[in-house]
């Protein structure tokens, strides 16, 4: 059995024997463990230092992240929009127009009616389209160009067919994410008007040679059959930015824009080199900018609205000479290095800005004219065949 005893510091010298103050040891850790309660100032630095470089490795992954999000969305919107024209297609046996919609009446609010419209009925905007078709039969005075968020119609007011904002045409990485013409809708997504410029619907000639998949409804439609190059190897929609300002400022527009020293409409190819290099920004008409570019969801009146032009590489100026009717738009996005496409099958790609737009002997085309109705190979590369429904273009021959 053990005994507890107490001994005397006087016994404990006596006997030899090492006696412990604990009071003495109490007291010691006590005041260590006060001293350290706190940071010191040169730990809270290192700390904060440390938390600031793992956030500035993270922001990076995180916003690449969010990116490749919003890229997927906007796959799944040119994919929606690419089968709409394919059940439009099952339907009414042809693909969109950019303008005189075939079947739809020719007056003066039906013309400039653009292919958007045209898909309403197929992307579960049924509404939209019945009061689009209503117009102006049953005396609404609406067209796609009328900015007004509602119009009347026998006396009582109704939504715009066109204003508003309709996800379903807008990319996620648009920096446009409202109405930017009066309510009217924009659109980031155009179809494909092939590898020539084109003018305004209402002077263009015959339209039944066009190269691309949309023109005048009333002279071409476009269908399966007619896409010869194959569906898989044509372009149906294709991303095209949307300007943030209405001053024709180049910083409004992705890509900038360039004018011209001569008219683009029927050019020679060296006015293609002049705009690839030119980036001046200028505004080019005051009563009409250029920078309404994608601002109205379904107006044909110009292809600057809802159409684009396989010429230049994607994230290229937008180009006219001196009016947005006589003009040619370029694939833009926000997306990194190149643009989203859909195809004629319904497929959809991204193609990097870096795509091959020259021909093997673009060079000796300098003289060249660009008409509507050129037949055989693009000048203009792979990018050019992919804009041609029927250019014969194989790779060997590009």
């Amino acid at each position: 059995m053990y005994q507890a005893f107490l001994l005397t510091n006087e016994d404990a010298l006596a006997n030899d024997i090492c006696v412990f103050d604990f009071t003495e040891m109490e007291n010691l850790m006590m005041k260590n463990s006060m001293k350290h309660k706190g940071f010191t100032l040169v730990e809270l630095l290192v700390v904060i230092a440390i938390i600031g470089i793992l956030i500035g490795l993270l922001l990076p992954a995180v916003q690449a992240a969010r990116e490749a999000a919003r890229r997927m969305q906007c796959t799944n919107n040119l994919k929606q929009l690419a089968l709409s024209c394919h059940n439009m297609h099952d339907v009414e046996g042809h693909f969109p127009s950019l303008a005189y919609q075939r079947g739809y009446p020719t007056d003066s609010f039906h013309w400039r009616v653009s292919w958007p419209a045209m898909l309403f009925a197929y992307i579960e905007q049924t509404q939209r389209h019945t009061v689009v078709m209503q117009i102006p039969e049953q005396g609404i005075p609406c067209a796609p160009y009328t900015t007004s968020a509602t119009v009347n119609h026998n006396g009582a007011t109704i939504e715009n067919p066109y204003a508003g904002f309709l996800s379903a045409f807008i990319c996620p990485s648009e920096v446009v994410n409202t109405p930017c013409d009066g309510a009217l809708a924009p659109i980031s997504y155009r179809i494909n008007i092939g590898d020539e410029t084109y003018n305004n619907t209402i002077s263009l000639g015959n339209d039944s040679l066009r190269r691309g998949v949309a023109g005048r409804g009333d002279q071409f439609k476009c269908t399966m059959a007619s896409i010869e190059d194959g569906t898989s190897n044509t372009i149906l929609f294709a991303e095209s930015t949307i300007t943030t300002q209405m001053d024709g400022r180049v910083s409004s527009l992705r890509g900038g824009i360039a004018q011209t020293s001569a008219d683009v409409y029927r050019m020679p190819i060296s006015l293609v080199e002049e705009c690839r290099s030119n980036r001046n920004g200028m505004e080019l008409n005051s009563a009409f900018p250029n920078s309404r570019r994608g601002a109205r969801l379904a107006d044909a009146y110009g292809p600057v609205f809802t159409g684009v032009h396989i010429i230049l590489p994607p994230n290229s100026p937008t180009c006219s000479y001196n009016h947005f009717e006589f003009t040619f738009n370029a694939a833009s996005s926000y997306h990194s290095g190149g643009v989203n496409l859909a195809m004629c099958d319904g497929s959809v790609r991204f193609v990097p800005d870096t795509i091959d737009c020259r021909r093997s002997d673009y060079t000796s085309l300098g003289g060249s004219t660009l008409t509507v109705g050129n037949s055989g190979r693009s000048f203009f590369g792979v990018w050019g065949a992919m804009g041609t429904r029927n250019g014969g273009e194989t790779t060997s021959s590009l």
